[in-house]
């Protein structure tokens, strides 16, 4: 690329939408990481990509991870660690993150982080965010955090560790078309998780293959 078509490529990166925009018009929004385009009618510019299962993100607000669905409950095995898809539609700072115990587990924790992915599964441990107590119901979080994350797949995990007795946490009874059955058919089912077992401290530095899919627990996620 010559010097000149550089220069000319940088006016349309921004991080506003640019005045007397006519249809056709393309930028790119470096503190979103967007590219946005004009067709020409007033009001918001279109979002050329990326898909995304999280498309608004209201700043310092808390977002539903399934974003629909009919809450429900379910009992967690003890190890398990469910990875939830994680997908915001732009540039944003992870800040919070939470589950809702329906039955409360004496002795146990719920441990939380988050995962890269290779576009499809999860793969690299971002941020192992440790443990709250899952031995009182009600919504549980960990905050403080300060995690950047870019508009890619990204998974979110959560999982029970220790106890004896059952954990019940809010699910959704959702299908994601990003979750995937590897061996068979699927069908009737509310599947939108990956799950792995036996991790019983700290989350691996890798996912490795899903031991399985399942209606993982619904999760709540701060972003500013």
């Amino acid at each position: 690329m010559s010097v000149l078509l550089r220069h000319l490529a940088r006016l349309f990166n921004t991080t506003s939408t640019p005045g007397a925009l006519a249809s056709g018009d393309l930028w790119y929004r470096s503190d979103t990481d967007q590219v946005h385009a004009s067709d020409g009618a007033a009001g918001e510019p279109l979002i050329i990509g990326p898909q995304s299962n999280l498309p608004i993100i209201r700043s310092t607000a808390w977002h539903n991870i399934p974003i629909y669905g009919d809450n429900g409950t379910a009992n967690v095995p003890v190890n398990r660690i469910f990875a939830i898809p994680f997908w915001p539609g732009r540039t944003a700072t992870l800040t919070a993150l939470a589950a809702n115990v329906t039955l409360a587990l004496a002795g146990g924790n719920l441990r939380m982080g988050l995962y890269a992915s290779d576009g499809v599964l999860p793969t690299t441990l971002v941020a192992d965010y440790g443990t709250v107590t899952a031995g009182v119901t009600g919504v549980r979080s960990i905050t403080g955090l300060s995690t950047s994350v870019r508009p890619v797949l990204h998974y979110l995990v959560v999982g029970r560790q220790g106890g004896i007795l059952n954990l019940g946490l809010t699910t959704r009874n959702t299908v994601d078309p990003i979750i995937s059955e590897a061996t068979t058919p699927t069908f009737g089912a509310a599947i939108n998780a990956y799950y792995i077992d036996g991790v019983s401290g700290a989350l691996p530095g890798t996912f490795g293959t899903p031991a399985g899919v399942d209606t993982g627990p619904a999760l709540s996620v701060q972003l500013t």
